[in-house]
């Protein structure tokens, strides 16, 4: 698996970071400029089994990603699986006054041995995307953190 991940220390409770992840499909676009659309397919965003359907840009093209949730540990984390694509995470680690959020993707395959060759295929391959959805993660990190101290997407 190619994994990335990003984290950010924001100013909150771990209450208000997942309050904000619940209500994801009206702060979908706020979150980044590359947001097109975010839909709940099924069930509630933060609830098991649920789906969710959203668009944005990613290097420059229009992609629909189906995500399903897997865990959720309410405050904590939730964990769910993009169709197609892989694994990802959001994790609140709450400290004494902030939280950071903790946001993960691993990409590839979990296949044993031929995974390793198809990792590396897909590393070379697409290496601009690779460090393109890296980027969008790290934007989405400060967009969050500016949102929720202070009430507005960045400029």
């Amino acid at each position: 698996m190619i994994s990335l991940r990003d984290s950010v220390e924001i100013h909150t409770t771990p209450g208000q970071l997942f309050a904000w992840l619940g209500r994801m499909p009206e702060e979908y676009k706020s979150w980044h400029p590359d947001h097109v659309a975010c839909r709940v397919v099924h069930g509630s965003v933060l609830e098991v089994g649920s789906e969710i359907e959203c668009q944005e840009y990613l290097h420059g093209k229009l992609h629909s990603l189906r995500f399903r949730m897997t865990k959720v540990i309410p405050d904590r984390r939730v964990e769910f699986v993009i169709e197609r694509m892989g694994r990802g995470a959001f994790e609140a680690q709450a400290n004494d006054d902030t939280v950071t959020f903790v946001a993960e993707l691993d990409i590839g395959s979990t296949a044993p041995i031929v995974g390793r060759f198809v990792d590396f295929i897909i590393s070379r391959l697409f290496n601009q995307r690779i460090e393109s959805m890296r980027q969008h993660m790290a934007e989405e990190g400060r967009n969050l953190k500016t949102i929720l101290e202070y009430g507005s997407p960045s400029a």
